[in-house]
């Protein structure tokens, strides 16, 4: 087991746990060669990696001579190495990103990416935009088991709620256009239950559809209500 590895330079302290034995690789058995092993790996080395400089010849002062690099640059190797991981990681699963803090998270792909990396608008912070960065920050975790990601859809959800209850909501939308919003997620077992609900879906799926359902609805309804106050 390798743990609590710490690697430190002027601009950066990072700390990353792996739970169990990753080099060499060549040895892994076939129990060590999962998804998440695989991830925490990438992780681990872009923490410790760095790009050498010129060889030089060496002369100890007991007159051994041997060759080594003269310096190493931190910050070029992780660049190349994330620049390289990324070409084939962005095409895994629902689209993949390894990260300049070090962390591999998601990014979507077949146009989810630009909603999901889009800019939160600034409207209220506390009751709003935190929140709304919050649920997109826990859905990119590449670790998000089916429980946190029915989280992140309810934690956008709420928001709707917030500005249902603020009457926000209401400038820029009808009733009917409204209560849709919130048929969503009381309709899938999402926030209350119920005997008419639907459970049986298929939930990666389908939270995934309304997690960028309403990340989507967010961005027109923020702006509709912005542009409206600003009228």
């Amino acid at each position: 087991m390798i743990s609590q590895n710490t690697c430190t330079n002027a601009n950066h302290r990072a700390m990353i746990e792996i739970r169990f034995m990753p080099f060499p690789i060549h040895k892994w058995e076939p129990t060590d060669i999962t998804e998440d092993n695989i991830f925490d790996t990438i992780e681990f080395l872009y923490h410790h990696i760095s790009k050498p400089g010129e060889l030089e010849y060496i002369t100890t002062e007991t007159g051994f001579n041997y060759q080594d690099y003269i310096d190493y640059d931190a910050e070029q190797g992780k660049q190349e190495f994330r620049d390289e991981v990324n070409l084939i990681i962005c095409d895994y699963g629902e689209g993949l990103e390894l990260l300049s803090n070090g962390e591999i998270q998601a990014i979507g792909k077949h146009g989810l990416e630009e909603i999901l990396n889009a800019e939160v608008p600034e409207y209220d912070y506390s009751n709003i935009d935190e929140k709304v960065k919050d649920a997109i920050s826990k859905w990119k975790n590449r670790n998000l088991d089916i429980n946190e990601r029915k989280q992140a859809v309810v934690d956008l959800a709420n928001v709707f709620e917030w500005l249902k209850k603020t009457e926000k909501l209401s400038q820029i939308l009808d009733k009917k256009d409204e209560n849709a919003l919130f048929e969503i997620a009381n309709n899938f077992s999402l926030r209350h239950h119920n005997p008419n609900q639907k459970s049986n879906y298929d939930k990666n799926i389908w939270y995934s559809w309304m997690f960028h359902f309403y990340l989507a609805t967010y961005h027109a309804v923020i702006r509709s209500i912005k542009k409206k106050e600003i009228d």
